[in-house]
Order: structure tokens, then C-alpha cells, then sequence
């Protein structure tokens, strides 16, 4: 099995912490150590050096290498510094696993995510490199849905697959994509039926190749420009010239053609996206409480976040209900907690009023 760690996002959501030379995969969010740093020393656990690939845009290579001195330079998937999203992205990373490991299987494993504990993750890896070794079918990872999760992808599974081991893995019948809607997204889960996607794709890079010629033949018309040009003496502004002309869009505009020929994983660990200060929120607050980073001090007040970088700046809420402040030290951003999902619009404003030294 090899591993694709994805670390090339801004992570707008998680402005004013997160930029554009710095974003939030980088940051030491959790304790003293990045996302990403946490990511790649929990995969080493398991796996060698070798078998672990990073990609990430260029801008963030010296960042991503000496966070990840463990892993070799060669492995290192270099995107070009323009925003495409995670379909153009992840293609660059799918042609070049295809061209030196084309009969290894890959999971991508998302940088800015937590998986706890470390040995269930390890346990859905095994199980799921048997698996599509045996079927050649692709498979990804979801999670049981409580409650509307905004935001999110949701997948309607089918029957259960029986293996040797007791993690739960279903047939998928369709990607259902996301709602804005909380009451329909509501019906959606109503029963046992359908599941969060969590990603966690797992499958052969050179059937991925072709699921993108079929569903994607722009994206998969530019990958193989790619190819022709790599190892050639101008590769770095070819990849450049090729990658630019390349249309936007996430993976799943692929994968949700081929997801009803696969099957999906229940996460058999915690697993927590950490995408928005809401999410950010959910990892650490614990009973509604207010979760606060620096001196704060909360009267008659309740599931709110508070993160200041500056030690020594004292902030007082009182009768504060599902706030969200944070302050980098040059932004403070102040919004309700169900606004959460809109701080990237806050970055598009910013990008149009030519803010560009606060993006």
C-alpha cells in the first residue's frame, strides 16, 4: 500500500490563522505539532519512509520538507502554485504513482484530518488493502450521520459486506452529494442508509486514470500532456503551462460515477475534520462549554470558541451565546457559530479589496 498525504490547500475557512503562506495543515493547531507533522509521524508508525508521498504545491515544499524530514524529496508530488481544487491535484498525484508503483494500491490520507486512536486507523488500512486487492473495486471512508451535518457529502449505502474483520464496510448505491437544506438533509438520514463521506479513497492509480478518462477526459487530456513532459528539460514550466489550462473541480466528480461499483468503511476511530473553526470547536469543547485559547474569561456563557495568539491579551465574554472569536493578531474575525462554513467568502472580499497581505 502506498500513501498520498493531500497538504496543498489554503484552508480559507480557518482564516486568520490560515494563509495563503501559511495555511492551516502547517500550523500548529493541535498542540505543539502541525496537522501535517501529526499525519506523516502517525503513518511512519506503521509504514516505511518509502511507501509515504506528499503532495503539496510548490510554495509550500521547503514548509512540508522540514516538517517531514523523514520522508525522501522523491517523494514529494509537487503541484503547481494555482488553485485547481482537489480533481487536478489529485490527478498529478495519481499519474505519477501510476508511473513508478502501478500495481501498488493507494490510500489518500488528508493532511488537515484526525484519526484517534492511531491503531484502528491502522486496523481499516489492512482491512482495506485486502479488500481491494481482492475486488480491484474502489473504496473510500464514511462515517454514521446522528444529526445534518452541513457541508458535507452523503453517500446511500447498500448491503454489508462481510469480511474477516469487524469493521463495518457497505455496497454503495449512490453519491447523493450535499444539501443547504437542514430539513432535507435531515430525511437523508433519517434511517441507516446513508453516510458522511469521509474520503479516504483507496484504489489503483492506474484504474483512477481511467475512471478520469471516462468521466474527466479534460483533466485526463492534460495528465497525460503532463506525462509526456516529465524527466524532460523544461518539465517544471510545461507542468506549469498544462496544469493552468486545466478546469477546476474536486475529485468527486469522478469518483461519484464510480462509487456505486465500490464500497465504503465505517471509520472505526474518531475522526475529525479539521476544516472549521466549528469543527475546531468540536475536537477540544467539551458539555457546550466556552473553549477558549488565552486568557478568557466566560461569564453566563456557552458553546463559543475563543483563540487569541497574543498570551497576554485578556477577553471577557458576558451572556455570549455560539460565538466565534479569533484573533491572529493582525484580523479579528467575529461570527456565529452556524455562519462557520462562511469565512472563505470572507476571504474572497478580502482577495477583491486587494487585502492580499491578510489572505
Amino acid at each position: 500500500m502506498k500513501f498520498i498525504i493531500t497538504a496543498g490547500g489554503q484552508g480559507k475557512k480557518l482564516w486568520p490563522y490560515s494563509r495563503i503562506s501559511s495555511p492551516k495543515q502547517f500550523q500548529k493547531l493541535i498542540g505543539e505539532k502541525s496537522l501535517f507533522q501529526i499525519n506523516v509521524e502517525a503513518l511512519l508508525k506503521g509504514y516505511s519512509g518509502s511507501d509515504i508521498f506528499i503532495s503539496t504545491k510548490k510554495r509550500y515544499l521547503k514548509i512540508a520538507s522540514s516538517q517531514a524530514s523523514q520522508i525522501s524529496k522523491k517523494n514529494f508530488i509537487i503541484e503547481p502554485d494555482i488553485q485547481k481544487d482537489r480533481g487536478p491535484a489529485e490527478g498529478l498525484a495519481f499519474l505519477k504513482l501510476s508511473m513508478l508503483h502501478p500495481k501498488e494500491p493507494f490510500l489518500i490520507v488528508q493532511a488537515d484530518d484526525l484519526r484517534i486512536p492511531n491503531s484502528a486507523f491502522f486496523k481499516m488500512i489492512r482491512t482495506m488493502e485486502k479488500l481491494v486487492k481482492r475486488d480491484r473495486k474502489y473504496i473510500t471512508g464514511g462515517i454514521k450521520a446522528l444529526t445534518p451535518v452541513m457541508g458535507n457529502d452523503y453517500l446511500e449505502i447498500g448491503d454489508r459486506i462481510e469480511t474477516k474483520s469487524n469493521i463495518e464496510i457497505y455496497k454503495i448505491i449512490k453519491f447523493l452529494g450535499r444539501s443547504s437544506d437542514y430539513d432535507k438533509t435531515k430525511i437523508i438520514i433519517e434511517d441507516f442508509h446513508a453516510v458522511i463521506h469521509s474520503n479516504h479513497s483507496c484504489w489503483y492509480p492506474e484504474l483512477m486514470l481511467e475512471a478520469y478518462k471516462k468521466y474527466r477526459p479534460d483533466w485526463y487530456e492534460g495528465l497525460m500532456k503532463i506525462k509526456k513532459v516529465i524527466g524532460s528539460k523544461n518539465e517544471e514550466a510545461e507542468v506549469d503551462r498544462v496544469y493552468s489550462q486545466m478546469g477546476k473541480g474536486s475529485t468527486e466528480e469522478v469518483t461519484k460515477h464510480i462509487m456505486p461499483e465500490g464500497c465504503i468503511v465505517l471509520l472505526p476511530f474518531k475522526w475529525t475534520d479539521i476544516g472549521t473553526w466549528g469543527s475546531y470547536y468540536d475536537f477540544f469543547a467539551k458539555n457546550w462549554e466556552v473553549c477558549g485559547e488565552g486568557k478568557v474569561i466566560a461569564l453566563n456563557s456557552r458553546k463559543s470558541l475563543v483563540k487569541i495568539k497574543d498570551p497576554k491579551k485578556l477577553v471577557v465574554l458576558y451572556n455570549i451565546d455560539n460565538l466565534i472569536v479569533i484573533d491572529s493578531g493582525d484580523a479579528l474575525l467575529i461570527l456565529p457559530r452556524e455562519d462557520e462554513g462562511k469565512v472563505n467568502t470572507i476571504v474572497d472580499e478580502l482577495e477583491k479589496r486587494n487585502l492580499k497581505d491578510l489572505i
